[in-house]
């Protein structure tokens, strides 16, 4: 028997092979011993021992044909349909014959369930088309396993060609993506909510591919009641720089006193060290008009308000159905970022999974022993496997943070880069891979993921 790929996360009625539902027909006289009057019996039976367990299905999620029994309808032809779980490489054939009569059955070919995925791919230069074409397959490879084939529509050059990519989203006042404003200025012309190019929604995931990556924040400051027209402090972080523009690393610096309102003095502040962990920011107003006059009179002081630019490097980061990553990291870095980001668009890494009894009656929720959240480091959900925790960096509620524990390798849903992820972008066989075959890919769950909100 043929083996029919069906992917079950696929809207029906554009193949018949798209779709979890599948309509069969049967002509009378490939069944023994019916005639024109009989009824016929139809069952499904697994093929092999590597279906999923029944135990993450609830009874309307297995499979199952529509009808036990069927007459013979106007077609002609004894109609049913398959009904095929949601889950990834299952194998199922549909058997049918006269009633009474099952030892001498028909039956279909081997349907296997698969789960499809489309990626376009946004390039900022050849230089990172080549690249992302030489990690492609690894790339697709990662998710086999889980029974998802990747699927890519095209290839498409951005807009300008510029070293670093800027990829920061703006939250305040309004959600906006500076990067795929289009011309003249953005990177790509992607734009949200449903106004772009992207076909197959919501099963297209759009991929940005830089040769590096930033993004900014503002970091507001004040100082009330100053007394000194000089002065200096330290920011433990890179700011943002432009050869083109020499104050992109502020973008507000004011004075005032009683009777002189806010003044601009951007000028007056200077950036003579700028580094990681130690970036020196200077101001001197001494030639700011009447400020020192100000000053003289014993008591006077004056208020300083100013904001500067922090510089975010960034390995990469997904947001719905876009996911950017930069190529100067290397081949391991990058398959990581790109199978860990569309790991997560998929619903990797979870924290329980629901149960039921052969009955259909709901059991207690599994809990996946490696999950982990924003307190041991990350943001979302990862996962542990082959991880132990250890101290963690400030800020961390729980004050602890995973790290690799010495033996194997971490699964590509691991919290950070990291030198001994699976060189291929792989996920662990433990937890993760066979909860890739487990997850739902249709149409209701993609959405609620929002990867209908680009394109």
């Amino acid at each position: 028997m043929a083996v029919i790929k069906q992917y079950v996360n696929l809207p029906s009625g554009v193949t018949n092979v798209h779709g979890n539902t599948r309509t069969l027909k049967l002509q009378p006289n490939n069944i023994p011993n019916v005639s024109a009057g009989d009824r016929v019996e139809w069952w499904v039976e697994p093929i092999g021992a590597n279906n999923t367990n029944e135990i993450y299905l609830s009874l309307t999620q297995r499979a199952r044909v529509r009808h036990a029994e069927t007459v013979r309808a106007a077609s002609g032809f004894f109609e049913n349909d398959v009904i095929l779980p949601h889950v990834g490489g299952d194998k199922w054939v549909v058997k049918a014959a006269k009633k009474g009569d099952r030892a001498n059955f028909v039956s279909t070919d081997t349907f296997e369930t698969w789960r499809r995925i489309y990626y376009t791919v946004y390039y900022v230069g050849n230089a990172s088309l080549n690249f992302f074409n030489s990690i492609e397959a690894d790339f697709v490879n990662a998710f086999k396993p889980g029974f998802i084939e990747l699927v890519n529509t095209s290839k498409t050059a951005s807009l300008t060609v510029v070293a670093r990519v800027d990829g920061t989203i703006v939250r305040s006042p309004a959600l906006s993506f500076p990067f795929m404003a289009g011309p003249p200025n953005g990177i790509i012309n992607l734009a949200p909510s449903g106004t772009g190019t992207l076909t197959n929604k919501p099963f297209n995931v759009a991929l940005l591919v830089a040769p590096n990556i930033f993004s900014t924040s503002p970091q507001p400051r004040q100082q009330l009641g100053v007394t000194a027209v000089t002065g200096s402090t330290v920011y433990h972080h890179l700011m943002y720089t432009d050869p083109a523009n020499a104050t992109a690393w502020i973008t507000q610096g004011q004075v005032r006193w009683p009777g002189k309102p806010w003044t601009n003095v951007i000028p007056r502040f200077s950036l003579p060290t700028n580094t990681n962990h130690n970036s020196v920011v200077r101001w001197d107003f001494n030639a700011v008009p009447g400020l020192t006059t100000h000053l003289a009179t014993a008591g006077n002081t004056f208020d300083m308000r100013w904001t500067v630019v922090k510089e975010h490097r960034i390995m990469g980061y997904s947001f719905c159905n876009f996911c950017l990553v930069r190529t100067i990291d290397g081949t391991t870095e990058v398959l990581q970022t790109f199978t860990h980001e569309v790991g997560h668009g998929v619903g990797m890494a979870v924290q329980k999974e629901s149960r039921w009894n052969a009955a259909g009656a709901s059991l207690s929720d599994e809990h996946n022993p490696n999950w982990h959240t924003d307190v041991y480091g990350g943001r979302g959900n990862h996962c542990s496997t082959n991880a132990v925790l250890g101290p963690g960096p400030p800020g961390l509620t729980s004050g602890q943070a995973y790290r690799y524990g010495g033996a194997g390798k971490l699964c590509t849903m691991f919290y950070r880069g990291d030198a001994n992820v699976e060189a291929k972008g792989k996920f662990c066989t433990s937890h993760c891979e066979p909860r890739m075959k487990r997850v739902k890919l249709d149409t209701a769950t993609m959405n609620s993921r929002f990867w209908n909100y680009f394109g």
